[in-house]
């Protein structure tokens, strides 16, 4: 093997289960990814997630920690207790013991989160994009980016809202930005597609939402960004942890599993739970403990509605994508 070369190992092809890679990625550290090829398919993360959770309970002597991903595990551990091959042994064992998704049950909670679309701060942020950074930016003809979304996908800026309030967003995994979570649509027929800002924005306000290529965020404090922007949530950090949703963190998304719901709500009254939630700290966040039956979402994405759904707008998208000014 060449000492350049970076996967150590595989696990092959079996049933519902694509190949499994085993990447050297740094002294410590090994990423166990599923599949050859980049693909949003969310059954690799609840399987991230099964194996994950024997991973841990297996008490692996040189374990540090894990991160899982939509495809990938991150696995970090002390090379002077254990050899990546060792460690890589006994995750093998534990993949060929899950024998496959449709008897998955994964906790998994529903937080819902009230929206304001083409708030003042949204605005502000495409504004300052155009005086700053990019004054012939396509994406921003109208003061936001909710036009180029609906042109990217073949649709109406009305379908764009739908979509996002139809749907449950799925966390496959934290990242990007401290208390940040890389959401997904569970309903294919809301998979919408866009490109990124570019170059990124240098400004983008706490509690923006937005999107790049099909994964969600919501931005947890003011940054810079490449997600076109649609709308503005709830506070989902807080770093002074005074407010009980934090009291044990300051993030208000778990690793993975969480799941988004949006409702429509004014921007004054998102500006007024900022206030409940910063300042007098009595605002009561929204959140329900439940499970995803992996059977059942098995089921209902086999419906006919939503397989000719998600074919029709796929359609829509394929010709969006090549109307649409390119970025």
């Amino acid at each position: 093997m060449s000492k350049y070369e970076v996967i150590l190992d595989t696990l092959p092809a079996e049933g519902d289960r694509v190949e499994i890679l085993f990447r050297k990625a740094g002294d410590g550290f090994i990423q166990v990814e599923y599949g050859h090829e980049q693909r949003v398919e969310l059954l690799d993360s609840f399987r991230i997630l099964a194996a994950d959770a024997k991973i841990k309970a297996a008490n692996i002597n040189g374990l540090i920690e894990t991160l899982p991903s939509l495809r990938c595990n991150m696995i970090h551990f002390d090379p002077s207790v254990i050899s990546p091959m060792q460690i890589i042994d006994k995750i093998k064992d534990i993949e060929e013991s899950i024998a496959g998704v449709d008897d998955m049950v994964i906790d998994s909670r529903i937080i819902t989160l009230p929206i304001a679309f083409e708030d003042s701060q949204t605005k502000k942020a495409v504004e300052l994009y155009l005086k700053q950074v990019r004054p012939d930016a396509p994406n921003c003809e109208d003061g936001y980016n909710l036009d180029y979304m609906a042109q990217c996908n073949g649709c109406t800026v009305d379908d764009i809202k739908k979509m996002l309030l139809t749907t449950d967003w799925y966390n496959s995994g934290c990242g990007f930005w401290p208390g940040g979570g890389f959401f997904w649509p569970m309903d294919p027929r809301c998979k919408m597609i866009v490109p990124k800002y570019n170059p990124p924005r240098i400004w983008t306000p706490e509690g923006a939402v937005g999107i790049g290529g099909a994964c969600l965020f919501t931005y947890t404090t003011a940054t810079g960004g490449g997600y076109q922007l649609f709308g503005r949530t709830i506070p989902t950090f807080q770093f002074s942890m005074k407010h009980p949703q934090f009291k044990d963190g300051p993030f208000l998304y778990r690793p993975s599993g969480d799941r988004i719901r949006f409702v429509e709500a004014s921007e004054k009254e998102i500006l007024d739970i900022y206030d409940h939630v910063h300042d007098k700290t009595d605002y009561v966040y929204d959140i329900k403990e439940s499970q995803i039956v992996v059977k059942d979402y098995l089921n209902f994405l086999a419906q006919p509605e939503v397989v000719n759904g998600a074919t029709e707008f796929a359609e829509k998208q394929r010709i969006g994508s090549q109307t649409a000014p390119k970025l």
